[in-house]
């Protein structure tokens, strides 16, 4: 990995990236966990390592999203159901246009 990071005056910076793939798989395949510990900072310096690191954040925020959306949606169910089982059904429509009295009920009823 040293060596290709002062390589880019002989190899373009493709070739580069293409060589530091096949040293990733061979790391990976060959090396066992305390040595990939080992070069694990040369790696995460290439390129290849910043593109799989950008891949995991992207990943992640993707899921946390996903989690937030499906908690929201979680806590919006449960406050229709209470308000129909209690027949208030002009609150419903209030509810779904008005997100801070939305966040009271929230409070008020717990959820």
């Amino acid at each position: 990995m040293e060596i290709l990071k002062n390589a880019e005056a002989i190899f373009s910076k493709g070739d580069i990236r293409k060589m530091e793939a096949i040293l990733y798989i061979f790391a990976v395949k060959f090396l066992d966990d305390n040595e990939l510990k080992s070069i694990k900072e040369a790696i995460a310096m290439t390129k290849l390592g910043q593109m799989i690191w950008n891949d995991a954040l992207e990943k992640g925020r993707e899921e946390g999203e996903k989690i937030v959306l499906e908690r929201a949606s979680e806590r919006y169910s449960k406050l229709i159901l209470i308000l129909s089982k209690e027949n208030k059904n002009d609150l419903i429509i209030k509810i779904a246009s008005d997100p801070e009295y939305r966040e009271e009920l929230y409070k008020q009823y717990g959820i």
